[in-house]
């Protein structure tokens, strides 16, 4: 009885969604999000290079990225407070990251436009 109790609200809610008109996902479906983590291969204004690593620890081939308007990069900046030390973001742009520098990226597919880049977080550069 307790069981039955519990579930109900669960299954009134599952039905009432099931029932409703649902959204057309047709756009999740055309732009596929990836990641990747490597290093910078070459960065300019318009474009981000990364030389991905495979599972294997391998570098794969290099992809390249175009660098949109809604494009974000963050260099992490460690900071220590205290005892502790916080990491940090600091925002900078595309073209301000040197080659071997590791970055981790997020992209999306958008078709005849090839990979966009929407967000990269890079390590500090060296001797920086």
């Amino acid at each position: 009885m307790y069981l039955r109790r519990a579930l109900s609200p669960v299954v009134f809610v599952l039905c009432t969604t099931a029932a409703l008109p649902g959204q057309d996902k047709k756009g999740a479906d055309e732009l596929p999000l990836a990641v990747a983590n490597g290093v910078v291969e070459k960065a300019d204004k318009d474009t981000l290079v990364v030389k991905p690593r495979g599972p294997d620890g391998r570098f794969q081939k290099a992809l390249t990225l175009k660098v949109a308007g809604t494009s974000k990069v963050t260099v992490l900046s460690p900071q220590k407070r205290g005892e502790k030390v916080v990491l940090t973001q600091r925002e900078t742009e595309a073209k301000d990251l040197v080659p071997g520098q590791p970055v981790a990226v997020i992209y999306a597919e958008a078709g005849k436009d090839g990979p966009v880049l929407l967000s990269a977080v890079a390590q500090p550069g060296p001797g920086k």
